[in-house]
This record gives C-alpha cells, sequence and structure tokens, in this order.
C-alpha cells in the first residue's frame, strides 16, 4: 500500500469536515499550527482509507430497480404502515414529509440496508453483499417472491405473523392481508 502525501491527506480531510468532527479538528489544528503529529497524520491517512474502501463498496452494490411494484403494493395497501416483507428483507415507504420523501427503505431484520430513490438501490455502509441482488429480483416479482418468502419461513409477507392455514402457506400471505393488499 502506497504512503499517502501530507497534502493528499489534507485533501481528503477537507473533503470531510462537513460530516466528520474528527476530519474537521485535525483541519482546523493543521491550520492554526501548520503540522500534525505522526499519530495524527497516520490516523487520518487510515481514516481516509476506510471512508474510500466503504464508498468503493456501496458503488459495487448500487443497483437500478424498478420499484414501481413494490411502491404500487405499499401505496394500495389498506394499512397505516405497510410492510413488505420476502427474500429475508422488509420493504416500506419513507415518511412523505422527510428528506427521502419518495424512497422506500430497506431493511433486513432489524438492521437498515439503503434505501431505493430515483430508480437506483443505494446501499447503506452496513449493507449485507446478498442485498443489491435480493432487491432486484423481488423489485421484478414482488408476488413471486412473497410466495417464495411464506413458503420459506411460514411467515406472512405483510404483517410478518406466522401463517397456519396450508393455503395461505403456499399463497405466502394470510387471507386478511390478501384483502387489504389487494393480492
Amino acid at each position: 500500500m502506497e504512503v499517502m502525501e501530507y497534502d493528499e491527506i489534507m485533501v481528503g480531510l477537507k473533503g470531510m469536515t462537513e460530516w466528520n468532527s474528527f476530519a474537521h479538528s485535525l483541519v482546523t489544528q493543521y491550520q492554526r499550527k501548520g503540522d500534525l503529529s505522526e499519530k495524527q497524520w497516520d490516523a487520518a491517512e487510515r481514516m481516509i482509507r476506510k471512508v474510500d474502501a466503504t464508498a468503493q463498496r456501496k458503488a459495487t452494490m448500487q443497483r437500478s430497480v424498478d420499484v414501481s411494484r413494490i411502491k404500487n403494493l405499499l401505496d394500495s395497501a389498506k394499512v397505516k404502515r405497510p410492510v413488505f416483507r420476502a427474500a429475508e428483507l422488509a420493504f416500506s415507504m419513507a415518511p412523505a414529509h422527510g428528506k427521502n420523501a419518495g424512497a422506500v427503505y430497506v431493511k433486513r431484520g432489524p438492521d437498515y440496508q439503503g434505501k431505493i430513490i430515483a430508480g437506483v438501490f443505494v446501499p447503506s455502509s452496513a449493507c449485507a453483499p446478498a442485498t443489491a441482488d435480493a432487491v432486484v429480483a423481488v423489485a421484478k416479482d414482488p408476488r413471486g417472491e412473497a410466495v417464495k418468502h411464506g413458503k420459506i419461513t411460514g411467515q406472512c409477507s405483510c404483517c410478518g405473523r406466522q401463517l397456519t392455514d396450508p393455503v395461505s402457506i403456499e399463497m405466502g400471505i394470510g387471507p386478511i392481508c390478501a384483502s387489504n393488499w389487494g393480492l
């Protein structure tokens, strides 16, 4: 691994000052004193490399996604806060009044994986590698993935409750949810 030059490190730190307080403090100290300690230079370089590696990993997981079918399901559901479950993922709409209005949030269990906004899946830094491909699969065929989900987990794809009726398990959704979700 090639060692970064001090000027290169400062450029990297300056690009992070708005969202990273450590980078901001290092830039402020450099401007005030004209230098940083060797340990600070090393820490800054490690941080820049880590941020770059995370950005590269996230970029490889970004996917174009036609989310219209999932949005239609969530929009047409006659429930207060609809969550659609399939392929070990949970899809929900971002609040209409928030900064991500129109986006679809994606979780794997309790862990936020990212969002689909403007037709692109944008993974979080903690996104599991298989999530991007699963998002694309669910977006292509939400109903088919709901059926798979019900058969594999025995849980309703809409409310998450345990399915007991063999027909419901086969459909991946309970009768009440099928009515409420128009499925």
